[in-house]
């Protein structure tokens, strides 16, 4: 009786999916670090972050979501670099650099894309690097896409999901 108890409460908890999303979402992190060192990347942690979020969001991980958060972090990377220049530390000008990156993601219709694009910025103008905006908005959208790369391919390759069997009467 206890032993059926307990498989059920692991069914009512979907363990077994559960499970599996924790550790592709584990391992989409790790090889994250580890293509992001093998590539030369400064800051591969920026991929894996990337990968994490993307892969605990609420929508699914499929090419079109993920295609839009690459030009969302496009689109941050880029209103970050000229926002660099324009910035100077005032908290209203950031929030209002961020609120600006939601919107244009929200009005090209890329609505998966505004965190990432938000995150990209935030980044570029928060994070100093030596080397320049430019530089730091080029690094982080290679960082952040590899992230978002890893997490589709990992989804697609890794324990893939089967589709719903229907039953027709």
């Amino acid at each position: 009786r206890m032993a059926a108890d307990a498989a059920g409460w692991w069914q009512r908890k979907n363990f077994s999916r559960r499970a599996i999303g924790a550790f592709k979402t584990g391992a989409a992190a790790a090889l994250c670090l580890w293509l992001g060192n093998l590539f030369g990347l400064a800051h591969s942690y920026w991929a894996a972050i990337s990968a994490i979020v993307v892969m605990g969001s609420d929508s699914a991980v499929n090419w079109t979501n993920c295609r839009d958060r690459l030009i969302g972090t496009a689109i941050g990377a880029l209103l970050g670099w000229g926002m660099f220049y324009v910035w100077r530390g005032h908290y209203i000008t950031y929030g209002l650099a961020i609120m600006v990156c939601l919107l244009v993601c929200s009005l090209l219709e890329f609505e998966k894309a505004g965190r990432l694009a938000g995150v990209a910025l935030t980044i570029i103008l928060l994070i100093k690097v030596d080397s320049g905006p430019g530089q730091a908005a080029l690094a982080r959208f290679l960082e952040v896409s590899l992230g978002i790369v890893v997490a589709l391919g990992v989804t697609v390759a890794v324990f893939p999901e089967r589709p719903q069997m229907t039953s027709s009467h």
